[in-house]
């Protein structure tokens, strides 16, 4: 039978029958180990656990299973051989805990703490840090038992000669010659120094290591033959711990006699003190850490070359974005226009075909790309007052169509508790909420579906409901990975690439929720978003200040305006500048941000300013970013509208930063370009 296969070991792993047969027992008449040698746990899983202690115990190695990081600390200062963690602990909040423990430990503890690495490089900067503060030895999950066992032992035998150290420091008075067999045997290079920092003794490992003539050294740096690099900072912190008596701890380079050359030494010294409180002398340790220090210098490197691959994936979804969303830009935009020109029927309906499916092929490029930002931690989310009522009624108004073209029933509630504002990111909520609506409507062909919203002390939640096909038991747990769906059956009747829910999953647990659901096959799925009271803090909007939109259904009379678009390519200026003319607008044009500039330059001697500048931002000779700031440095006041298909970097924070007034993205979207460019013009004409 295999065992601990979860987390823990290889698969193909065996554990004896006798030992897992043992487990019932110990589950139902437990046994508490204890004594200084135990080994104390903090396992992935209490099962783990469990299997764990019956392993090491089959090897007479006592084991405690600890829940958490306050428990294993507590049984730690009652004593312990070594300490076994899951990596994802030392992530938690109260993790600083262990850390006050580990670096405040007496200079003859060294307590072996051994790490369960998870297997992937997510953590190793984290692990770093602990390798530097405490005796960390790392094993890769999964493992082999073979090899869990040995490190437990070696670390219990390490810690036993800890205890056997510590035991004769407390009476070094009366067992000096004991101190000096038990150094020698130290697989450290143990010193004594007096109260001034002279040594005063060196252990045989020392003299072996150092060479016979470092006996008669006396200084600390001269006898550990320190590289003169390191000299001046271990003097610095040698000296300080002196004058204030407090414990000493450097890493230097030491130079061994044998090879000539230089390793890495962890220096650890305590101070003796009398029974007055006066330093009496000062005993210390030099641990070998030049493998930890070269694995160190391996993984700084390694993380220096996965910066570069995440900065290479991240240009690569930034111009795989371009690159897509500008034909893409084409494709409807054209087909928008030539729609409204088209008098026949039929064609019309051809051309309202062709910009239906380039908007569900623009929705597959944006869950892609969501996905890519949210993995490679690139997804900006911003925190905005919300009027609910407002955000619910924009979100009935886009999804009711959807219902009633499937001739179904779709309805909005909220509970008198709701608050009138939330504080939140509104579009990262309504992609969400617009994602579990539109599920419910795609798979619901008679009933109805519901968005409930209700709040109290826990926070605010949003639920919908529908009488749909609903999820099988077997399809539950993996229904928010992406590119999954409920069966191959379903992706052929349905359709949808299986992104919809991962995102929104991620999206929720960022905007500090979750996402729960409920299903019954053939009655309908319940999908419950939570979010956190913290949403539910923000005072009420002043109305006073809020900018009036232009309403979607309206198209603005920009007749009375001169407009200028910058775009490297043709086809994209020729259609901005075609729903700016249909709109009344009088539009020129630029094909880069180089052109611009001197056009607003000949504009401002001649007194003809645009009201408005429409900038893309990816372009050659000048891109927008620099032609943006070239015009503000000018003197150009007028609104400047960003225009860009860089989903992935072209985020609205570096726009207004360079000097753009507003931010609109590829491909573009009439109604949305039109209100943005009134609202603008309005707003500047005050």
């Amino acid at each position: 039978m295999t065992s601990m296969v979860s987390s823990w070991v290889l698969p193909h792993t065996r554990v004896s029958q006798a030992i897992c047969s043992r487990i019932g027992v110990r589950m139902s008449n437990p046994k508490r180990a204890e004594g200084p040698l135990r080994v104390l746990m903090l396992p992935p899983t209490i099962r783990d656990g469990e299997i764990a202690v019956s392993v090491l115990e089959n090897h007479d190695i006592q084991a405690v299973v600890c829940r958490d990081i306050d428990h294993i600390c507590r049984e730690l200062e009652l004593g312990a051989g070594a300490a076994l963690v899951a990596e994802e602990f030392l992530n938690t909040s109260n993790r600083h805990l262990l850390i006050e423990l580990l670096v405040d430990q007496p200079a003859w503890s060294d307590l072996p703490l051994i790490v369960l690495c998870l297997p992937n490089d997510v953590g190793t900067a984290n692990l770093h840090s602990w390798q530097q503060m405490a005796n960390v030895t790392l094993i890769p999950r999964p493992f082999q038992i073979d090899q869990f066992v040995a490190v437990i032992q070696a670390g219990l035998r390490d810690r036993n000669r800890q205890y056997m150290v510590k035991n004769l420091l407390d009476s070094i008075d009366q067992r000096g010659r004991e101190f000096r067999q038990l150094a020698d045997a130290m697989p450290q290079l143990v010193f004594i120094a007096d109260t001034q920092g002279q040594l005063d003794y060196i252990n045989q490992r020392a003299v072996s290591y150092l060479g016979a003539e470092s006996t008669e050294c006396k200084t600390l740096t001269t006898c550990f033959r320190v590289k003169s690099e390191d000299i001046s900072r271990v003097e610095r912190e040698w000296k300080k711990a002196i004058l204030l008596r407090k414990p000493f701890h450097c890493e230097f380079r030491s130079r061994r006699a044998a090879t000539n050359k230089f390793r890495w030494q962890l220096a650890r010294a305590e101070p003796i003190l009398k029974s007055n409180g006066e330093v009496r002398q000062w005993y210390g340790t030099c641990t070998d850490i030049h493998d930890r220090k070269q694995a160190e210098h391996q993984l700084a490197d390694a993380l220096k070359q996965s910066s570069a691959a995440n900065i290479a994936k991240s240009e690569f979804l930034a111009n795989m974005s371009h690159e897509i969303r500008t034909p893409m830009t084409s494709i409807l935009g054209y087909s928008e226009l030539l729609a409204q020109q088209e008098t026949d029927h039929e064609r019309r309906n051809f051309l309202n075909i062709i910009h239906q499916n380039g908007n569900f092929l623009l929705e597959i490029i944006n869950d892609i790309l969501d996905l890519s930002k949210i993995e490679a931690g690139k997804l900006a989310i911003s925190s905005e007052e919300v009027n609910v009522r407002r955000f619910l009624s924009d979100i009935e108004s886009l999804l009711k169509v959807r219902a009633a073209d499937k001739k179904i029933e779709f309805r909005i509630t909220a509970g008198d508790a709701v608050p009138d504002v939330i504080q939140t990111d509104p579009t990262r909520l309504r992609q969400i909420l617009v994602n579990l609506i539109g599920n419910a409507i795609k798979f619901t062909e008679v009933g109805y579906v519901e968005l409930s919203v209700s709040h109290d002390a826990t926070g605010l939640r949003f639920i919908v409901r529908d009488t749909g096909i609903g999820i099988s038991d077997e399809q539950l747990p993996k229904l928010f990975q992406p590119f999954q769906q409920g069966d191959n059956s379903v992706t052929r009747q349905f359709g949808g690439t299986g992104l919809g829910l991962a995102i929104s999953h991620r999206l929720a647990t960022i905007l500090g929720g979750s996402i729960r659901v409920q299903s019954q096959l053939g009655r309908g799925s319940v999908f419950t978003l939570e979010l956190g009271p913290e949403c539910s803090t923000a005072a009420t909007p002043n109305t006073s200040t809020e900018t009036k939109s232009l309403p979607h259904n309206d198209r603005p009379d920009l007749t009375e305006y001169r407009i200028l678009v910058v775009d490297d390519r043709r086809d994209v200026r020729f259609l901005s500048g075609r729903i700016l003319n249909n709109a009344g607008a009088t539009v020129e044009f630029a094909k880069d941000g180089g052109e611009a500039v001197s056009m607003i330059e000949t504009m401002q001697v001649e007194k003809r300013l645009p009201n408005l500048v429409l900038m893309d931002m990816q372009m050659p000779v000048l891109d927008g970013y620099r032609a943006t700031e070239q015009l503000r440095s000018m003197g150009f006041r007028g609104p400047i509208i960003a225009l860009t298909a860089d989903a992935m970097h072209g985020d609205m924070t570096r726009c207004l930063e360079c000097g753009c007034d507003a931010y609109l993205t590829k491909p573009i979207d009439t109604t949305e370009m039109l209100r943005v460019v009134s609202n603008q013009i309005q707003s500047h004409s005050h």
